[in-house]
Protein backbone atom coordinates (compact mmCIF):
# COMPACT_ATOMS: atom_id res chain seq x y z
CA UNK A 1 0.00 0.00 0.00
CA UNK A 2 1.00 3.33 -0.55
CA UNK A 3 -0.17 6.84 0.48
CA UNK A 4 0.38 9.64 -0.85
CA UNK A 5 -0.79 13.03 0.96
CA UNK A 6 -2.54 16.13 -0.64
CA UNK A 7 -1.38 19.34 0.52
CA UNK A 8 -3.72 21.76 -0.23
CA UNK A 9 -6.23 19.33 1.13
CA UNK A 10 -4.94 18.97 4.48
CA UNK A 11 -3.96 22.60 4.83
CA UNK A 12 -8.03 23.13 4.05
CA UNK A 13 -8.63 20.60 6.43
CA UNK A 14 -6.22 21.40 9.43
CA UNK A 15 -7.90 25.02 9.00
CA UNK A 16 -11.74 23.50 9.02
CA UNK A 17 -10.73 21.84 12.47
CA UNK A 18 -9.15 24.98 13.87
CA UNK A 19 -12.42 26.86 13.00
CA UNK A 20 -14.62 24.45 14.18
CA UNK A 21 -12.60 24.21 17.31
CA UNK A 22 -12.65 27.61 18.01
CA UNK A 23 -16.54 27.75 17.22
CA UNK A 24 -16.83 25.04 19.92
CA UNK A 25 -15.03 26.72 22.04
CA UNK A 26 -16.78 29.81 22.45
CA UNK A 27 -20.25 28.60 21.37
CA UNK A 28 -20.99 24.84 22.66
CA UNK A 29 -23.51 23.02 22.38
CA UNK A 30 -24.44 19.62 20.61
CA UNK A 31 -24.23 21.33 16.92
CA UNK A 32 -20.95 22.83 17.22
CA UNK A 33 -19.53 19.64 19.14
CA UNK A 34 -21.19 17.66 16.33
CA UNK A 35 -19.68 19.48 13.56
CA UNK A 36 -16.14 19.10 15.76
CA UNK A 37 -15.98 15.88 15.68
CA UNK A 38 -17.44 15.39 12.49
CA UNK A 39 -14.30 17.08 11.08
CA UNK A 40 -11.66 15.45 13.06
CA UNK A 41 -13.14 11.97 12.51
CA UNK A 42 -13.53 12.60 9.16
CA UNK A 43 -10.03 10.78 8.09
CA UNK A 44 -10.42 7.49 9.84
CA UNK A 45 -13.37 7.34 8.30
CA UNK A 46 -12.27 8.09 5.08
CA UNK A 47 -9.72 5.62 5.52
CA UNK A 48 -12.09 2.73 7.07
CA UNK A 49 -14.53 3.68 4.04
CA UNK A 50 -11.31 3.12 1.61
CA UNK A 51 -10.30 -0.19 3.13
CA UNK A 52 -13.69 -1.62 3.21
CA UNK A 53 -13.92 -0.73 -1.28
CA UNK A 54 -10.05 -1.91 -1.06
CA UNK A 55 -11.81 -5.45 0.37
CA UNK A 56 -14.92 -6.29 -1.23
CA UNK A 57 -13.13 -5.30 -4.99
CA UNK A 58 -13.07 -8.38 -6.82
CA UNK A 59 -10.76 -8.10 -10.39
CA UNK A 60 -10.87 -11.35 -12.76
CA UNK A 61 -8.62 -10.96 -15.55
CA UNK A 62 -8.07 -13.36 -18.62
CA UNK A 63 -6.66 -13.04 -21.88
CA UNK A 64 -8.17 -15.51 -25.13
CA UNK A 65 -5.09 -17.76 -25.51
CA UNK A 66 -3.40 -19.72 -22.56
CA UNK A 67 0.32 -18.68 -24.55
CA UNK A 68 0.61 -15.31 -26.44
CA UNK A 69 3.89 -14.92 -28.90
CA UNK A 70 5.79 -11.63 -28.11
CA UNK A 71 3.82 -9.07 -30.23
CA UNK A 72 1.06 -10.50 -31.28
CA UNK A 73 -2.10 -8.56 -30.79
CA UNK A 74 -5.07 -11.15 -28.51
CA UNK A 75 -8.13 -10.38 -26.80
CA UNK A 76 -8.08 -8.83 -23.14
CA UNK A 77 -11.02 -8.69 -20.52
CA UNK A 78 -11.19 -7.50 -17.05
CA UNK A 79 -14.52 -8.05 -14.98
CA UNK A 80 -14.28 -5.46 -11.68
CA UNK A 81 -16.66 -6.31 -9.11
CA UNK A 82 -18.01 -4.42 -6.04
CA UNK A 83 -18.68 -7.06 -3.40
CA UNK A 84 -19.55 -5.02 -0.84
CA UNK A 85 -21.91 -3.01 0.85
CA UNK A 86 -20.20 0.93 -0.35
CA UNK A 87 -20.31 2.45 -3.63
CA UNK A 88 -17.16 2.94 -4.85
CA UNK A 89 -16.29 6.14 -6.23
CA UNK A 90 -13.77 7.22 -8.99
CA UNK A 91 -11.26 4.79 -8.45
CA UNK A 92 -8.40 4.33 -10.73
CA UNK A 93 -6.70 1.51 -11.89
CA UNK A 94 -3.32 1.50 -13.05
CA UNK A 95 -1.47 -1.17 -15.56
CA UNK A 96 1.45 -2.49 -16.49
CA UNK A 97 2.26 -0.21 -20.00
CA UNK A 98 5.92 -1.06 -19.33
CA UNK A 99 5.45 -4.42 -20.28
CA UNK A 100 2.25 -4.58 -22.34
CA UNK A 101 -0.07 -2.62 -24.58
CA UNK A 102 -3.53 -2.14 -23.62
CA UNK A 103 -5.46 -0.71 -26.40
CA UNK A 104 -8.75 0.49 -25.07
CA UNK A 105 -7.63 0.80 -21.49
CA UNK A 106 -5.67 3.74 -20.23
CA UNK A 107 -3.07 4.12 -17.70
CA UNK A 108 -4.82 5.93 -14.76
CA UNK A 109 -8.18 5.28 -15.92
CA UNK A 110 -11.51 6.44 -13.66
CA UNK A 111 -13.87 3.66 -12.98
CA UNK A 112 -17.02 3.84 -10.58
CA UNK A 113 -18.96 0.89 -9.33
CA UNK A 114 -22.20 0.90 -7.28
CA UNK A 115 -23.00 -2.03 -4.49
CA UNK A 116 -22.86 -4.58 -6.05
CA UNK A 117 -22.10 -3.79 -9.34
CA UNK A 118 -19.78 -5.43 -11.39
CA UNK A 119 -18.42 -4.07 -14.73
CA UNK A 120 -16.25 -5.69 -18.08
CA UNK A 121 -13.68 -4.20 -19.64
CA UNK A 122 -12.61 -5.28 -22.73
CA UNK A 123 -8.97 -4.68 -24.89
CA UNK A 124 -6.49 -5.07 -26.96
CA UNK A 125 -3.37 -6.33 -25.34
CA UNK A 126 0.56 -6.85 -27.21
CA UNK A 127 2.75 -8.31 -25.22
CA UNK A 128 6.43 -6.35 -25.45
CA UNK A 129 8.78 -8.96 -24.17
CA UNK A 130 8.87 -13.11 -24.12
CA UNK A 131 9.12 -14.69 -20.50
CA UNK A 132 6.42 -15.36 -18.04
CA UNK A 133 5.03 -12.27 -16.06
CA UNK A 134 1.68 -10.06 -14.88
CA UNK A 135 0.15 -7.62 -17.09
CA UNK A 136 -3.03 -5.96 -16.71
CA UNK A 137 -4.52 -4.43 -14.36
CA UNK A 138 -1.44 -3.58 -11.43
CA UNK A 139 -3.14 -2.12 -8.59
CA UNK A 140 -6.04 0.84 -7.72
CA UNK A 141 -5.75 3.68 -6.26
CA UNK A 142 -8.81 5.44 -4.12
CA UNK A 143 -9.16 9.41 -2.76
CA UNK A 144 -11.05 10.49 0.24
CA UNK A 145 -13.85 12.43 -0.66
CA UNK A 146 -11.93 15.76 0.56
CA UNK A 147 -8.94 15.15 -1.93
CA UNK A 148 -6.64 14.83 1.62
CA UNK A 149 -5.06 11.54 1.05
CA UNK A 150 -4.61 9.07 -1.89
CA UNK A 151 -4.43 5.05 -1.22
CA UNK A 152 -2.89 2.87 -3.53
CA UNK A 153 -3.06 -0.61 -3.44
CA UNK A 154 -1.36 -3.92 -5.47
CA UNK A 155 -4.44 -5.95 -6.62
CA UNK A 156 -4.91 -8.85 -4.52
CA UNK A 157 -4.85 -11.50 -7.80
CA UNK A 158 -2.97 -10.36 -10.48
CA UNK A 159 -3.00 -12.07 -14.48
CA UNK A 160 0.24 -13.62 -15.29
CA UNK A 161 1.05 -14.06 -18.99
CA UNK A 162 2.83 -16.68 -20.39
CA UNK A 163 4.89 -15.01 -23.65
CA UNK A 164 6.58 -17.31 -26.22
CA UNK A 165 9.59 -15.25 -28.20
CA UNK A 166 9.45 -14.96 -31.90
CA UNK A 167 11.05 -17.41 -34.24
CA UNK A 168 13.81 -15.31 -36.11
CA UNK A 169 17.37 -15.43 -37.15
CA UNK A 170 19.05 -13.67 -34.37
CA UNK A 171 21.46 -16.19 -33.43
CA UNK A 172 21.89 -17.28 -37.00
CA UNK A 173 24.91 -14.87 -37.69
CA UNK A 174 26.67 -16.23 -34.57
CA UNK A 175 26.21 -19.70 -35.43
CA UNK A 176 27.16 -20.72 -38.35
CA UNK A 177 29.73 -22.80 -37.30
CA UNK A 178 30.90 -24.32 -40.94
CA UNK A 179 33.84 -22.46 -40.86
CA UNK A 180 35.27 -23.72 -37.45
CA UNK A 181 37.61 -26.58 -37.14
CA UNK A 182 35.56 -29.65 -38.36
CA UNK A 183 35.86 -32.84 -37.18
CA UNK A 184 34.06 -36.13 -38.19
CA UNK A 185 29.96 -35.56 -36.76
CA UNK A 186 26.85 -33.80 -38.47
CA UNK A 187 26.88 -32.80 -41.63
CA UNK A 188 24.92 -28.88 -42.91
CA UNK A 189 22.22 -29.12 -45.39
CA UNK A 190 22.26 -25.95 -46.52
CA UNK A 191 26.42 -25.53 -46.92
CA UNK A 192 28.69 -27.37 -49.52
CA UNK A 193 32.70 -28.07 -49.70
CA UNK A 194 34.28 -25.69 -52.25
CA UNK A 195 35.80 -29.26 -54.10
CA UNK A 196 33.43 -31.67 -55.68
CA UNK A 197 32.50 -34.80 -54.00
CA UNK A 198 32.03 -38.52 -54.64
CA UNK A 199 28.24 -38.29 -55.96
CA UNK A 200 27.12 -37.02 -59.38
CA UNK A 201 24.07 -36.05 -61.11
CA UNK A 202 23.54 -35.06 -64.45
CA UNK A 203 25.04 -32.04 -65.68
CA UNK A 204 23.20 -28.30 -65.19
CA UNK A 205 23.90 -25.04 -66.73
CA UNK A 206 26.14 -23.46 -64.62
CA UNK A 207 28.20 -26.22 -63.05
CA UNK A 208 32.11 -25.65 -63.22
CA UNK A 209 33.52 -27.79 -65.80
CA UNK A 210 36.07 -28.91 -63.54
CA UNK A 211 33.15 -31.07 -61.64
CA UNK A 212 32.64 -33.08 -64.71
CA UNK A 213 33.39 -36.56 -64.05
CA UNK A 214 34.58 -37.17 -67.78
CA UNK A 215 34.55 -40.74 -67.49
CA UNK A 216 31.49 -41.48 -65.76
CA UNK A 217 29.75 -39.12 -68.80
CA UNK A 218 31.35 -41.44 -71.60
CA UNK A 219 30.16 -44.40 -69.77
CA UNK A 220 26.56 -43.10 -69.23
CA UNK A 221 26.53 -41.36 -72.32
CA UNK A 222 25.57 -37.89 -70.53
CA UNK A 223 27.51 -35.16 -68.71
CA UNK A 224 27.46 -35.96 -65.06
CA UNK A 225 29.05 -33.41 -62.28
CA UNK A 226 30.03 -34.55 -59.10
CA UNK A 227 28.29 -32.89 -56.16
CA UNK A 228 30.28 -31.55 -53.01
CA UNK A 229 30.03 -33.02 -50.19
CA UNK A 230 28.28 -31.42 -47.37
CA UNK A 231 30.29 -29.53 -44.64
CA UNK A 232 30.69 -31.60 -41.65
CA UNK A 233 29.61 -29.90 -38.49
CA UNK A 234 30.59 -30.60 -34.80
CA UNK A 235 27.95 -31.85 -32.44
CA UNK A 236 26.74 -28.85 -30.67
CA UNK A 237 25.63 -28.30 -27.27
CA UNK A 238 23.78 -25.09 -25.69
CA UNK A 239 24.00 -23.69 -22.31
CA UNK A 240 21.62 -21.46 -21.34
CA UNK A 241 23.14 -19.67 -18.49
CA UNK A 242 19.90 -18.39 -17.22
CA UNK A 243 20.20 -14.91 -14.50
CA UNK A 244 18.85 -15.70 -10.84
CA UNK A 245 16.87 -13.10 -10.19
CA UNK A 246 14.01 -13.03 -7.47
CA UNK A 247 10.59 -12.57 -8.74
CA UNK A 248 9.68 -9.40 -6.91
CA UNK A 249 12.61 -7.84 -8.45
CA UNK A 250 12.11 -8.40 -11.88
CA UNK A 251 11.46 -5.32 -13.61
CA UNK A 252 11.30 -3.86 -17.02
CA UNK A 253 15.26 -4.42 -16.88
CA UNK A 254 15.23 -8.03 -16.53
CA UNK A 255 11.86 -8.56 -18.68
CA UNK A 256 14.35 -7.00 -21.90
CA UNK A 257 17.14 -9.65 -20.90
CA UNK A 258 15.20 -12.54 -20.87
CA UNK A 259 13.75 -11.30 -23.99
CA UNK A 260 16.94 -11.34 -25.53
CA UNK A 261 17.55 -14.97 -24.20
CA UNK A 262 14.71 -16.62 -24.70
CA UNK A 263 14.94 -15.20 -28.52
CA UNK A 264 18.33 -16.25 -28.75
CA UNK A 265 18.05 -19.58 -27.65
CA UNK A 266 15.12 -20.10 -29.71
CA UNK A 267 16.59 -19.08 -32.55
CA UNK A 268 19.72 -20.89 -31.96
CA UNK A 269 17.77 -24.38 -30.92
CA UNK A 270 15.85 -23.75 -34.66
CA UNK A 271 18.96 -23.14 -36.55
CA UNK A 272 20.23 -26.45 -36.23
CA UNK A 273 16.93 -28.30 -35.59
CA UNK A 274 15.48 -26.97 -39.24
CA UNK A 275 19.11 -28.27 -40.52
CA UNK A 276 18.65 -31.98 -38.86
CA UNK A 277 21.69 -31.68 -36.75
CA UNK A 278 20.82 -32.51 -33.12
CA UNK A 279 21.39 -29.78 -30.53
CA UNK A 280 21.81 -30.57 -27.13
CA UNK A 281 20.37 -27.89 -24.83
CA UNK A 282 21.18 -27.72 -20.98
CA UNK A 283 18.79 -25.24 -18.96
CA UNK A 284 17.14 -24.52 -15.51
CA UNK A 285 14.14 -25.71 -15.24
CA UNK A 286 13.55 -26.35 -11.08
CA UNK A 287 16.18 -28.46 -11.83
CA UNK A 288 18.70 -28.82 -14.50
CA UNK A 289 17.38 -30.16 -17.58
CA UNK A 290 19.36 -31.25 -20.90
CA UNK A 291 17.07 -31.55 -23.91
CA UNK A 292 17.76 -32.68 -27.47
CA UNK A 293 16.42 -30.99 -30.44
CA UNK A 294 16.52 -32.65 -33.83
CA UNK A 295 13.41 -32.29 -35.61
CA UNK A 296 10.72 -30.00 -36.23
CA UNK A 297 9.21 -31.45 -33.30
CA UNK A 298 11.52 -31.64 -30.57
CA UNK A 299 11.88 -28.16 -31.69
CA UNK A 300 8.08 -27.36 -31.00
CA UNK A 301 8.32 -29.53 -27.74
CA UNK A 302 11.37 -27.34 -26.62
CA UNK A 303 9.67 -23.96 -27.62
CA UNK A 304 6.56 -24.76 -25.81
CA UNK A 305 8.29 -24.77 -22.53
CA UNK A 306 10.89 -22.25 -22.62
CA UNK A 307 8.88 -19.30 -22.27
CA UNK A 308 7.49 -20.59 -18.43
CA UNK A 309 9.98 -23.11 -17.96
CA UNK A 310 13.70 -20.99 -16.99
CA UNK A 311 14.24 -20.64 -13.50
CA UNK A 312 15.68 -22.16 -10.10
CA UNK A 313 14.60 -24.13 -7.56
CA UNK A 314 17.20 -22.98 -5.45
CA UNK A 315 20.82 -21.51 -5.32
CA UNK A 316 22.04 -24.88 -5.70
CA UNK A 317 20.88 -25.37 -9.10
CA UNK A 318 22.10 -21.73 -10.02
CA UNK A 319 25.57 -22.69 -8.62
CA UNK A 320 25.54 -26.17 -10.85
CA UNK A 321 24.69 -23.89 -14.29
CA UNK A 322 27.51 -21.53 -13.46
CA UNK A 323 30.08 -24.54 -12.44
CA UNK A 324 29.02 -26.07 -16.26
CA UNK A 325 29.79 -23.14 -17.12
CA UNK A 326 33.24 -22.91 -16.27
CA UNK A 327 33.54 -26.19 -17.20
CA UNK A 328 32.31 -25.44 -20.85
CA UNK A 329 35.09 -23.07 -21.10
CA UNK A 330 38.00 -24.52 -19.31
CA UNK A 331 37.51 -28.03 -21.24
CA UNK A 332 38.50 -29.52 -24.52
CA UNK A 333 35.87 -31.81 -26.04
CA UNK A 334 37.36 -32.85 -28.92
CA UNK A 335 33.72 -33.55 -30.74
CA UNK A 336 31.63 -31.24 -29.41
CA UNK A 337 31.42 -27.22 -29.91
CA UNK A 338 29.93 -25.84 -26.93
CA UNK A 339 27.76 -22.68 -26.71
CA UNK A 340 27.60 -20.51 -23.55
CA UNK A 341 24.04 -18.08 -23.88
CA UNK A 342 24.55 -15.86 -21.08
CA UNK A 343 21.42 -13.99 -19.66
CA UNK A 344 22.71 -11.46 -17.79
CA UNK A 345 26.62 -10.62 -19.02
CA UNK A 346 29.23 -8.61 -17.33
CA UNK A 347 30.57 -4.90 -18.57
CA UNK A 348 32.08 -6.11 -21.46
CA UNK A 349 31.36 -9.22 -22.01
CA UNK A 350 28.92 -10.96 -24.59
CA UNK A 351 25.68 -12.79 -24.23
CA UNK A 352 27.31 -15.62 -26.03
CA UNK A 353 30.13 -17.69 -25.92
CA UNK A 354 31.38 -20.18 -28.22
CA UNK A 355 33.60 -22.81 -27.13
CA UNK A 356 35.11 -25.12 -29.80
Amino acid sequence: MNITVNKKGVIIHLLVVAASLVFASFYGGPVSYALLYAVLFLVPFSALYIFLNYKFLRIFQEIEVHKLTKGEDHNYRATIENAGFLPIHKMRMFVFDDRCNLYEIEDGQKLSLDIHEKKELNSGISCKYAGSYDVGIRRVAFTDPFNIFTAEFDIPYTFRAVVSPQITDVANPVLELENLINSTGFKSNRIYEDTPGSDFRPYQRGDAPAAINWKVSARLGTLMSRVPDKIEKRRVTILMQAADVPEREQDTEFLKKRDYFLEFAVSAAWHFGEQGVPVRLIYPSGAIVTTTVDSYDSFLEFYGKVADGIFYRSKKEFDEIMNMAEDQRSSSYAYDTRIIIREDPGAGEDNYVICG
